[in-house]
């Protein structure tokens, strides 16, 4: 740790002004791409609990905002281009905005052909996110590569074993769930895994 640092300050103090102006650059877009994202955030978490979908933007772009300047102040472990962290941003704010154009579509009657070209948009926002991400990990070096190929192995084994034991208990009598909470169960999972694999090749 304290050698990458000193590598790191050694790298910074070798860089010439158009590098650090292009560095400066990249920290402020990477805070208004995080804002976005929050506020877009912000927008489906309030319209889905029937709060002021302004409030909902403006304190989800602040905590965005905030997110955002973290990561440029000290970027985590899993150090992708920040061009393709961008990217990511993007593609979530996609996702989120697809999600409440979705919710917001439901509301308004629609026929069931209707109703299933408008699950197509949160679908599409789902591939482009997952995409993104996979690319995001190919782009890594090798080490971290296999932190996240084993951080992914262990979201799919934890989902396995969440959605086949759910699944017996189901059968003996336990209520039906919504499957979008798999996604939740294999996000946890994958979260986990990435921790303990950050943990064990620290």
């Amino acid at each position: 740790m304290w050698l990458s640092s000193m590598l790191y300050i050694r790298r910074k103090a070798k860089m010439n002004p158009k590098e650090q102006r292009s560095i400066g650059n990249d920290k402020i877009r990477t805070v208004i791409m995080t804002a976005i994202t929050g506020g877009a955030f912000g927008l489906l978490y309030g319209y889905g609990f029937e709060i002021s979908l302004w409030l909902g933007v403006l304190i989800g772009a602040l905590f965005g905002a905030a997110v955002g300047f973290r990561i440029s102040k000290r970027p985590p472990r899993m150090e992708y281009p920040m061009a393709i962290f961008h990217r990511i941003m993007m593609a979530a704010t996609f996702l989120l905005l697809t999600s409440f154009g979705y919710s917001y579509l439901l509301d308004q009657n629609l026929n069931q052909t209707q109703q299933y070209w408008a699950a197509a948009l949160p679908l599409l926002g789902w591939s482009i996110l997952v995409v993104s991400i996979g690319l995001a990990i190919a782009s890594l070096d090798e080490m971290q590569r296999r932190i996240q190929t084993e951080a992914i192995a262990i979201g799919f084994a934890g989902t396995a074993i969440f959605v086949g034991g759910y699944a017996l208990f189901q059968f003996a009598g336990l209520p039906e769930v919504n499957v979008g909470l798999v996604l939740l169960a294999m996000s946890g999972f994958w979260l986990a895994g990435k921790l303990w694999t950050l943990w064990r090749y620290r």
